[in-house]
């Protein structure tokens, strides 16, 4: 046990919800709640996955899983101990439900923000396909999670001691890493050539890009968790406390572009930004030459 994680947890899961109620903030003053958009309301959805992953890690941490024992460890446990340790490995089970849905989730929303930047470029097109990209992994993903360990009843399972694949559950780790910053890496290429559109300077198309690139610390992020969670010794701490790191660089790095015009002096004076985070004077009328 370490009495700083559940501290950790709850403590970044403010910080997100505090990005997430700005980010609603932004939204209502830019564009009102009558043309809110499919993130805007995505973001409801996220939240819930968030606080349930909070949650299922805490409940993980306080009882205890499968995969924080040995064999000859779980043998000696009382009924009342073992019942814990049974439960513990079920909340780590659907923690995993949760965290993948919630990664998703953050994508499915920077898509929607990508799709009103693109709106009547070719570049769109991308966009949408990338949707369905993003559609067809997590269900991967999901499956993975599901059907990784059979039956499903052994990732609860103490007593004969389970496969690895149903306590530490590598697999999930792989596949969800592989696919997240596949994808990652994929969304970020949609808005870069863009920014060159912009009729804005140059210092303001680097600020755009900086905050538009902070999908890279995300990618970082996975790639740091899954290093440090099959390090020699892995728990569902270590797990649970990278993938709550994780979580929170994303909800930061989708979110940081939506919440920009809050530190403007426009913002507050009325010269508004459009749904894109971009004062609508400074747009580009781009459009296809279709």
């Amino acid at each position: 046990h370490d009495p700083e994680f559940l501290k950790e947890v709850w403590g970044l899961f403010g910080v997100g919800c505090l990005v997430l109620v700005l980010r609603f903030i932004v939204r209502l003053r830019t564009v009102g709640i009558r043309k809110f958009e499919g993130d805007d309301y995505l973001v409801i959805l996220v939240l819930l996955c968030y606080t349930a992953d909070a949650v299922t890690v805490t409940l993980t941490y306080l009882n205890g899983s499968n995969v924080d024992y040995t064999p000859e460890a779980l043998k000696k446990l009382d009924p009342q101990e073992n019942e814990q340790v049974i439960f513990g490995s079920k909340m780590q089970l659907f923690a995993w439900y949760t965290y993948t849905a919630l990664i998703w989730g953050l994508k499915a929303c920077m898509l929607f923000f990508l799709n009103r930047l693109t709106f009547g470029l070719n570049s769109q097109t991308v966009v949408k396909a990338l949707a369905v990209v993003c559609a067809v992994t997590y269900l991967v993903v999901f499956l993975t999670i599901t059907v990784s360990c059979h039956p499903i009843q052994l990732n609860w399972q103490t007593v004969p001691y389970p496969p690895v694949q149903c306590t530490l559950r590598a697999q999930n780790m792989y596949v969800s890493t592989i696919l997240n910053v596949i994808t990652d890496g994929a969304i970020l290429s949609v808005p870069m050539p863009l920014l060159w559109k912009l009729k804005v300077p140059l210092r303001k198309k680097l600020t755009l890009a900086a905050l538009l690139s902070s999908g890279v610390f995300v990618i970082t992020a996975a790639l740091v968790r899954i290093v440090m969670s099959l390090k020699a010794h892995p728990s569902a701490l270590t797990i649970n406390r990278w993938g709550v790191r994780e979580t929170i660089a994303g909800i930061i790095a989708v979110n940081i572009p939506i919440i920009r015009p809050l530190f403007s002096k426009a913002f507050w004076t009325g010269d508004l930004p459009s749904s894109t985070g971009v004062p609508k004077r400074h747009q580009s009328s781009g459009k296809s030459s279709r």
